[in-house]
């Protein structure tokens, strides 16, 4: 039988991290991963292989600032529960903008990420993904930004 509460809040939690992680809001980015959390991001271009909070925190807050940004949509989750321990497969979509570079990344991938149950509260034990596709572009000459999310202050609902 499908554990319909377990899956909803590993799918909020999952967009919780989206929404932390295109804001930049490390301190409420730590709150989505256990504390010895790792990735594991694939590409052509990198594979990136990090463990423990410490490490996550360096490369986020040296992956996204005011030259660097994106935007991150995931959907057609496919969340399997078992007790305390949760798998997630995630299709995402992805923007990453590099304006000091001036050039304009996007792409898909595949997350697999493993979730555990830590009281009333599903974590990230471990997130990667193996890009599908990405290409990159030079940002035009004229190209300028009307607003960046980098320090938006993000609502964060209840949990419970």
């Amino acid at each position: 039988m499908l554990d319909l509460e377990a899956i909803e809040r590993i799918k909020q939690l999952k967009a919780r991290y989206f929404r932390y992680l295109d804001t930049k809001d490390l301190a409420a980015l730590q709150t989505v991963f256990c504390e010895d959390g790792s990735v594991d991001f694939q590409s052509a271009s990198y594979q990136i292989q990090l463990s423990g909070w410490p490490a996550l925190e360096e490369f986020f807050a040296g992956a996204f600032n005011e030259q660097q940004y994106g935007m991150h949509n995931a959907h057609h989750p496919e969340i399997e529960v078992d007790g305390d321990a949760a798998t997630g497969l995630w299709y995402l979509h992805d923007i990453f903008i590099h304006e000091g570079a001036k050039v304009m990344l996007q792409g898909s991938a595949l997350y697999e990420d493993k979730y555990v149950k830590r009281g009333d509260d599903w974590l990230i034990q471990h997130s990667g993904y193996v890009r599908l596709l990405e290409f990159s572009a030079p940002l035009p000459p004229d190209w300028h930004v009307n607003c960046r999310p980098i320090g938006v202050q993000t609502p964060r609902p209840a949990r419970g």
